[in-house]
């Protein structure tokens, strides 16, 4: 059996969970006889961010709801946190136990300990010696396998590729020697997956069943391409991202505008009545951002392909924008005894994202 371990950035990153995708996935596992264990410490940090994550998001949807009630009727109602966080922890407690989520107790780590594995400024310590939670987290996972109470293969999902992991000479993210030299034997070392998606690809969607599009009720060629259009403009317009290849800026890159796609693949996996629908291909976007005036005008003879819009943003940089072409994943999470979209997920595997502290 093997057992998957989850971080608190994939758990973050998937809407804490509580995106259609993600539990799809957690569904998929128990019908794949995967074993899921989280330690309690990332349950911890996922409860403390939560809240903070809320207020950014429950600030933003006031200020836009006041800014449009100022040119526009708007019934749209203030939002109230009353009571939404209560409702997260009991639905994550309850989505644990539904899927048999083994959650993993605090180690015996005293303070000592942290203090003296902080001074080695090993991993996951950085080079400061922070790194605290990261090193409890670690010590779950290793303390799990070694103590027996997990099956091998063994699979860590993280997105603090900084603090765990490294890369081999394929530039494949691997976990990082400092970590992976503590389990002596190869066989228990965990490999690493950086998303819920390369996860589902590598591991879950070999051993799921296939099915044909024709064989889902009210869906053809035609409906899921535009299906496909709906769901990028409604995740692209005003996405953000540190950066995407291809673009010749970075560091605050926002879509501001969603042109045509191409799909190029679709594949589909079935378990009991849910099927995963995953659609790839490109997609045209328009994107704005921000260079250093002296790295556009001491650029080379042809200069950056680039669109000024505002060439005076403020005394160092100005404003551009560039269209390109880049890839898209799209999964769609679809219910057969609903007929209908249960929901979906997108990715852009070019973009590029600076590191998120949890």
């Amino acid at each position: 059996m093997t057992t998957v371990y989850f971080d608190t950035s994939i758990i973050m990153n998937e809407s804490f969970l509580r995106s259609a995708y993600a539990q799809a996935i957690l569904k998929a596992c128990s019908l794949l006889n995967i074993a899921v264990a989280i330690p309690d410490i990332v349950i911890d940090e996922t409860l403390g961010n939560y809240p903070k994550k809320l207020n950014v998001k429950a600030r933003a949807y006031e200020a836009a709801r006041k800014d449009l009630a100022k040119i526009a009727d708007l019934e749209a109602p203030a939002f109230s946190k009353e009571g939404v966080f209560d409702a997260y922890e009991a639905g994550l407690n309850a989505l644990l136990e539904k899927h048999e989520v083994t959650v993993i107790a605090y180690p015996d780590v005293g303070a000592k300990e942290l203090v003296e594995k902080a001074y080695e400024c090993k991993k996951p310590f950085d080079e400061k010696g922070i790194g605290h939670k990261d090193y409890i987290v670690w010590r779950s996972i290793k303390d799990h396998i070694e103590d027996g109470d997990a099956q091998a293969p063994h699979i860590f999902l993280t997105n603090n590729t900084r603090d765990f992991c490294d890369t081999d000479d394929n530039d494949n993210v691997i976990l990082h020697d400092d970590l992976s030299s503590q389990i002596a034997d190869d066989a228990l070392k965990p490999k690493v997956y950086t998303s819920l998606k390369a996860f589902y690809d590598a591991e879950l969607l070999p051993n799921l069943e296939g099915v044909a599009l024709a064989d889902i009720p009210d869906l053809n060629a035609e409906t899921l391409d535009e299906l496909t259009s709906a769901y990028l403009g409604e995740e692209l317009p005003q996405r953000t991202a540190y950066g995407i290849e291809g673009v010749p800026f970075s560091n605050e890159v926002s879509i501001v505008h969603y042109g045509g796609h191409q799909i190029e693949d679709t594949q589909l996996s079935e378990f009991e009545d849910d099927v995963i629908i995953e659609v790839s291909g490109t997609v045209e976007i328009e994107v704005t951002g921000f260079v250093e005036k002296h790295a556009f005008y001491l650029d080379d003879e042809e200069g950056l392909s680039v669109n000024v819009i505002d060439g005076d943003w403020n005394d160092h940089v100005m404003l551009v924008g560039t269209t390109v072409e880049t890839a898209f994943v799209l999964s769609i999470v679809y219910s057969k005894e609903d007929s209908a979209v249960a929901g979906y997920n997108l990715s852009l595997p070019q973009e590029i994202d600076a590191y998120a502290d949890y």
